[in-house]
């Protein structure tokens, strides 16, 4: 990152880091906004973190799409 972040933008990252793969947060939209200074921007990205693969499809998850929310609203509580 290359702008910088309060204590909970940086947990609500670190949420959410911790279960995609990591090349695919380093080459996301979300991070290419944060890096750019557009914060709310980037929040709005969390939510297009919401899928599972099942076997060879990948599917949206209801609870990962709460659990994208949450940590949205923890980035934006400054």
């Amino acid at each position: 990152m290359r702008v910088p972040l309060n204590q909970k933008q940086f947990d609500a990252l670190v949420s959410l880091a911790f279960n995609i793969p990591g090349r695919e947060f380093r080459n996301s939209k979300l991070l290419r906004l944060l890096n750019t200074g557009d914060y709310d921007g980037a929040a709005k990205e969390f939510s297009g973190f919401d899928h599972v693969h099942r076997g060879k499809r990948l599917v949206a998850s209801k609870g990962l799409l709460q659990r994208r929310h949450s940590e949205e609203e923890i980035f934006l509580s400054r």
